[in-house]
């Protein structure tokens, strides 16, 4: 049985998942090949899969087309290999929640939403099968998108581990900032917060790794400018960063911020989790179905920064207990190994 995991829109966080969802078919019996946008080449890591490249390349023959993220081209793509015995599954990251919570990260990404939705909406008619990422993701699919297809089910975003070695949390030093440096994401927040702690005489160190250039808000900041100079504050922007490099900005952190103004999942989370690293979020969306507070990091309800600052202390203080636990939720939730089961069902029933 052949199958094709698609990525045909360049997004390097998807990247992980790509992998890992390559690794679990693999491993039930099936003949994978990943079908990845040509930009994509720069980063691909070392796996014993064969890669194929859009937009060079289309495939013929196939099983199921696994379709990894969104993209403006897959509804195109399904209507151009969809024959009578070949399946589609689309693994659907944020199903529609409303234009008013889009406002949140402002009119701009409301717009790139509404936009993401309604080609989404074209390729859930193709498919044969829907997975969303969480359990709250399965009910935002239900109010509005089940009407488009009702073969839904929830499997958490999944992973290969790319922890190397023993995790050591002695290096364990930042409290970071990694991915798109954008407002659903809080950035500004964060900004303001880690200027709040350093204000304070606290010696906490931080770290940014974003591919968003931030230079403009940044480079007239005397503050911020200050702690860049004198170390405190780590910084990597303006340019697509490795797996490697994120990687290994989850590595040196000790904590992970991850209190947004709107989400659905995040793939920071689980990252985050598979270095054992706690995160900071929110107490929306998904976030509680994955944190435990005080376990594997902490939920706050609003952005008192004492409160926060508070939390972070008992993240860094309880380090070696806490980055175990968020380790042990990783490998029993996002970790492909520990779905083998359930998508030995899923396929059986599709086929």
């Amino acid at each position: 049985m052949k199958i094709f995991i698609s990525s045909l829109k360049f997004s390097p966080g998807h990247l992980s998942h790509i992998i890992g969802y390559a690794k679990l078919f693999k491993e039930i019996g099936y003949e994978v090949t990943l079908w990845l946008h040509e930009s994509y080449k720069k980063m691909m890591p070392e796996e014993n899969f064969q890669v194929m490249w859009y937009p060079d390349f289309s495939p013929k023959n196939i099983d199921i087309l696994f379709l990894c993220n969104p993209s403006t081209v897959n509804h195109v793509v399904c209507k151009k290999l969809k024959q009578p015995n070949e399946k589609i599954i689309y693994l659907y990251h944020e199903p529609w929640e409303s234009f008013e919570q889009y406002l949140k990260e402002g009119l701009k990404q409301a717009l790139k939403a509404s936009a993401a939705h309604y080609y989404s909406v074209r390729v859930l008619k193709y498919a044969n099968l829907v997975i969303v990422p969480s359990n709250y993701a399965l009910n935002l699919y239900s109010r509005k998108d089940k009407r488009c297809n009702n073969n839904v089910i929830m499997i958490p975003l999944l992973f290969d581990d790319e922890l190397t070695g023993v995790l050591n949390v002695s290096k364990k030093q930042y409290f970071s900032y990694i991915g798109h440096a954008v407002k659903g994401h809080t950035f500004d927040k964060y900004i303001e917060l880690i200027k709040w702690i350093y204000a304070s005489g606290s010696n906490m160190k931080f770290e940014i790794a974003t591919r968003t250039d931030i230079g403009k808000m940044i480079n007239n900041d005397e503050t911020i400018q200050k702690m860049i100079s004198t170390s405190v504050l780590k910084l990597s922007h303006g340019k697509p960063l490795t797996n490697m490099e994120i990687n290994e900005a989850y590595e040196r952190s000790f904590c992970v911020w991850n209190a947004y103004r709107r989400s659905t999942q995040s793939g920071v989370l689980p990252k985050a989790f598979m270095f054992g690293t706690p995160v900071i979020a929110s107490n929306i969306g998904s976030f509680p179905e994955f944190v435990r507070s005080g376990e594997n990091g902490y939920l706050v309800d609003n952005y008192d920064f004492e409160n926060i600052y508070q939390r972070l202390l008992l993240v860094r203080e309880n380090i070696s207990t806490m980055s175990m636990n968020c380790r042990n939720t990783f490998e029993n939730t996002f970790y492909w190994k520990a779905q083998i089961t359930k998508m030995k069902e899923v396929l059986e029933s599709l086929l």
